[in-house]
């Protein structure tokens, strides 16, 4: 069901958003689907699991990472990674393990993931 709810509207990427169109934010945004960003939920683990799960942050976390479009609505969430884990390797991962779910434009199109930290840009 999940699958169902959380996708993009438009799941080719056809249509540029307005917010994109004004001049404030071309070129810098042109080839832009999204946002994704990373946070950390506090957790209560078991002690042999303390380890894997206290982050940057001093402790236990699990790691949690979401997209969303222009319209601010959530096209695809990953959540389950401990703490420790580093936004590129859930990304990467994320990738490999959901490419068939993972959003992104058809084949031949590139696009670019804005991120507060870091920006990936994906040819594919």
């Amino acid at each position: 069901m999940a699958v169902d709810i959380i996708r993009p509207s438009d799941p080719e990427f056809r249509v540029v958003h307005d917010r994109l169109r004004d001049a404030r934010f071309a070129p810098h945004f042109d080839g832009c689907i999204g946002a994704i960003d990373g946070s950390h939920i506090p957790i209560i683990v078991p002690n042999d699991e303390i380890v894997n799960h206290v982050g940057p942050h001093g402790y236990p976390t699990q790691n949690i990472m979401a997209v969303c479009d222009f319209d601010m609505r959530f096209t695809s969430i990953v959540v389950g990674w401990p703490g420790l884990a580093h936004d590129t390797r859930i990304f990467r991962d994320t990738l490999v393990k959901y490419a068939d779910r993972f959003p992104h434009p058809p084949i031949g199109i590139h696009f670019i993931y804005m991120c507060i930290k870091i920006s990936f840009y994906l040819p594919c």
